[in-house]
């Protein structure tokens, strides 16, 4: 399902977007593949350079993705993570998928079910380069409401990797969206994942 409002696309949802609450249409306007803005990997190490040696990037996650469980008696586990986060600066566009997700679960006193999942690898490119970033600080928080309603929330708040052989990158989350979920007769499902993130290319060694 997609929102075009947000212009992304949540797999597993119905109903409303879980952002901004507009109803969701199955026909998503598909994103290019590929980069729009294609240049050489010197080109970009040049443009950093120019640009004090840093060059920031913000990115806005254009497809989730969710599944929820459930075990007896009343524990329910629910997960959401960034599928896809695109942006562009300079006209240097960045394109980044999940290739790996990271999934954990708890259960609480009395049947309360804590599910976590987080975005443990990305790649994609950046000017059409290739590029692959890892978690290196994830957050959990759990909550519960009354009487057996529990709710799992995870999310990379940081994830650093590299770009060729002279540039590092650095992905930090700064803003999430977070959404619970309650199901007959008392499962709770938590749901988190990272809406938009702050991209930084340095040069090594700058």
């Amino acid at each position: 399902m997609y929102c075009s409002s947000c212009k992304c696309e949540f797999e597993g949802w119905s109903g409303r977007c879980p952002n901004c609450k507009e109803p969701l249409v199955e026909d998503a306007v598909q994103s290019a593949e590929g980069d729009a803005h294609p240049v050489s990997y010197q080109a970009l190490v040049d443009m950093v350079k120019a640009n004090g040696g840093q060059l920031q990037v913000p990115l806005t996650t254009t497809a989730v993705g969710m599944e929820r469980k459930w075990s007896f008696p009343y524990f329910g586990f629910g997960s959401a993570w960034a599928k896809r986060m695109q942006g562009s600066s300079m006209d240097v566009s960045v394109d980044l998928q999940a290739v790996d997700v990271g999934r954990d679960k708890k259960a609480g006193f009395p049947w309360r079910g804590y599910s976590f999942a987080w975005v443990k690898d990305m790649g994609g490119t950046i000017g059409g380069n290739e590029t692959a970033l890892t978690a290196r600080k994830v957050r959990r928080e759990r909550k519960w409401s009354f009487p057996y309603f529990g709710y799992g929330y995870a999310w990379a708040e940081e994830m650093q990797g590299t770009c060729g052989d002279q540039i590092e990158i650095d992905l930090v989350t700064t803003e999430i969206s977070k959404k619970s979920v309650q199901r007959l007769p008392w499962h709770g499902f938590g749901l988190s994942w990272i809406k938009e993130g702050m991209l930084t290319l340095k040069v090594s060694g700058a």
